[in-house]
């Protein structure tokens, strides 16, 4: 049963835009935030201001919590088992809203060096998830998550990093250490060659670590259809819906934005998928589909309606990200 309903965001919107201090100069800074993260790793992301961390909440994070609900609903099967999770990076605590929607945690630990993000989340805990989930303790780590030793770190069901990699070139150094203590890791990442590519580094890592991967990756033995291609790379896309007050500080037009992703979930325990995962946008026509699948034969799918009418129906129907069964 859902905890924390999406819908609720707009109220979130609608506090933090009345309850923290918003003038030009906090969304001047704000613009400055968004400038940076166009290139991460060269510019500085720290937010060391309590308002421009809220503001963040709603711009960015309402976007980021779009994509952590669509991964978590794509393996519902998965997350419902995770306890207790550790968030490297979490910002004001996007994972925790997001998987709050479909479940109750009994630990979530922020490790966060910023203090303004920090200080949202207990504010934003308190007022809208202290009555719906009151047994999950929310705990904080503050400092810089790659400085911390593994005895640091509390067991946990779970750890996250959450566009942290993209923000610092040597973070990946440290990802063996800081995953000892966990059974799963999610990694999410810039829908960008270069966040890809931290993904990679990184499932390279975790495979040495003991880690089996769980989503996208279908393929078996560590096989990566895509790790060696010069004109693709494993990304997805989801649609979301931009908020009034949103649309508003991000200056937007549309009343959507599409937000370009690459992740990857794993697991100490190895869990099989029943399908092979569509890495590429279907090219549908009047009698046919075709797409590729990330597969280690071959990848390239074409379903024509006069061979089974009826898959055709259904597999026509299928959007990158989603699982193909034959």
């Amino acid at each position: 049963m859902p905890h924390y309903d999406m819908n609720d965001m707009n109220d979130m919107d609608d506090f933090i835009f009345s309850n923290y201090l918003v003038n030009y100069s906090k969304k001047k800074n704000l613009e400055d935030l968004f400038y940076a993260y166009q290139s991460p790793a060269l510019r500085n992301t720290f937010v060391n201001d309590h308002s421009v961390a809220a503001l963040y909440m709603i711009t960015r994070g309402r976007s980021i919590m779009g994509v952590m609900d669509k991964i978590i609903r794509q393996n519902l099967d998965v997350f419902n088992d995770v306890e207790s999770v550790v968030d490297f990076g979490g910002g004001p605590g996007t994972f925790l809203f997001a998987l709050s929607k479909f479940k109750t945690l009994d630990k979530y630990t922020n490790v966060e060096r910023s203090e303004a993000f920090i200080g949202v989340l207990n504010v934003l805990v308190e007022e809208f998830l202290s009555s719906s989930i009151p047994h999950t303790r929310v705990d904080s780590i503050s400092g810089n998550y790659l400085e911390l030793e593994s005895q640091d770190i509390p067991t946990n069901d779970l750890c996250v990093f959450s566009y942290t990699f993209c923000e610092c070139d040597n973070s990946l150094a440290s990802i063996s250490g800081l995953v000892e203590n966990s059974k799963m890791v999610l990694i999410i990442e810039p829908g960008t060659p270069s966040g890809f590519n931290n993904i990679i580094q990184a499932r390279d890592k975790l495979i040495e670590k003991g880690f089996s991967a769980i989503a996208p990756c279908t393929a078996s033995n560590g096989f990566c259809p895509l790790r060696d291609s010069e004109s693709d790379w494993c990304h997805f896309v989801e649609r979301l819906n931009r908020s009034r007050i949103q649309k508003h500080l991000i200056k937007g037009v549309l009343g959507y934005e599409d937000e370009k992703y690459s992740y990857l979930l794993m697991s100490k325990y190895p869990i099989h998928s029943d399908g092979k995962r569509i890495i590429s946008r279907p090219n549908n026509t009047k009698y046919s589909v075709s797409f590729d699948i990330c597969s280690e034969k071959s990848g390239h799918i074409v379903a024509k309606k006069r061979e089974n009418k009826n898959k055709f129906q259904i597999v026509k129907k299928s959007i990158r990200g989603d699982l193909y069964s034959e």
